[in-house]
């Protein structure tokens, strides 16, 4: 696979981050909002949340800066008030998907609300903490978001396997890719962020070792750095195995990343962004035919599914690095067809 040298455009909540650093000392009631949100983000990177946190929090807080800054205002840290937060929440509740098979089509959902305005309040917090005048955090009111059922994310076996085995052209190599990507995804259960996170030399086999019983010069396990900045490890079979190992032979580069793409990055890598790999998931799913809008999350909840029913929930439970038995029971759902067929076997 060759990659060529495209540039990646510097996203606003990039430049919100990688900002000039703002001494939190010099802030009062008349600084600019968005140097009270840089301080925020320097705090957040300070107390040590991932890489992968920061720029989520920034996307929420460059939103919120744009609302209060509409029409040329220049907004500082007292104009804040909880008239302010009141219309930024209902902005939200009517702010339409910028992105994805629905985007304009309807509102954001309540849980996406929430994760904005949990920003907003830790930034709130932040302020607080500094004696500032702006509203306390418990000001801002969060939407009442019902639990996702995992029905919602299931797909059935039949599905899956058309996902994985008709939503690509193993004859490129980027259908390779794609498709090495997803049986990975689908063997470890693993978050995407980890996945486009890995490196190479983790899986590839050295030339110099010695030959697994089975062949496959790809390690059969690997730590992944996960949600929580927590460290696991996770299993690949043999399928995932063997499509990594073809893949990894069609490239040409020196990139230590282990998905790439022919887009090169600020920092000058290729390695595969999580929005590329969340768009070769829905191809995937359109040219396999179906209807869902499916993710790369709807991958780990079918391998948890699988581990869970196959094994035991906490069996389910290590391999996906939750802490808590609670959040690997919301993963298992299955389809109506499958619990009519439950049903039946058990009580007839």
């Amino acid at each position: 696979m060759r990659i060529t040298r495209d540039t990646e455009v510097v996203k606003p909540e990039k430049g919100l981050i990688a900002a000039e650093y703002v001494d939190p000392r010099e802030l009062g009631p008349n600084s600019p909002v968005r140097d009270l949100a840089r301080a925020f983000l320097q705090e957040l990177r300070d107390k040590g949340r991932s890489e992968t946190t920061l720029p989520r929090y920034a996307r929420f807080l460059v939103e919120f800066l744009d609302f209060v800054g509409r029409d040329g205002a220049a907004p500082r840290v007292k104009d804040i008030d909880v008239r302010i937060l009141k219309a930024y929440a209902s902005h939200l509740t009517r702010r339409r998907l910028l992105s994805g098979r629905d985007a304009g089509k309807r509102p954001i959902s309540a849980a996406s609300k929430n994760l904005h305005l949990i920003a907003l309040r830790g930034l709130l917090k932040f302020g607080v903490l500094l004696d500032l005048p702006v509203p306390r955090p418990e000001k801002v009111e969060l939407a009442k978001a019902p639990d996702p059922s995992p029905d919602l994310r299931h797909l059935d076996e039949q599905k899956l396997r058309r996902l994985l085995e008709e939503g690509f052209d193993d004859a490129t190599d980027d259908g390779l890719r794609n498709r090495a990507l997803l049986e990975l995804l689908r063997a470890t259960g693993c978050r995407v962020s980890e996945v486009v996170g890995l490196d190479r030399e983790k899986l590839a086999l050295d030339p110099r070792a010695p030959a697994p019983p089975d062949g496959i010069r790809v390690a059969d396990e690997v730590t992944v750095f996960g949600k929580g900045r927590r460290y696991r490890k996770v299993f690949l079979n043999e399928v995932s195995r063997r499509l990594l190992e073809r893949y990894l032979r069609t490239r040409k580069d020196k990139d230590p990343a282990l998905f790439v793409t022919r887009r090169r990055k600020v920092d000058g890598s290729y390695r595969m962004s999580v929005k590329m790999a969340q768009h070769i998931v829905a191809e995937a799913a359109t040219r396999a035919g179906l209807t869902e809008n499916v993710s790369p999350h709807w991958l780990r909840h079918a391998a948890i599914t699988a581990w869970a029913k196959q094994e035991s929930v906490p069996f389910a439970q290590r391999l996906a690095g939750h802490q808590n038995v609670a959040t690997t029971s919301r993963y298992l759902g299955s389809t109506d067809a499958e619990l009519k067929e439950r049903y039946k076997k058990r009580f007839g």
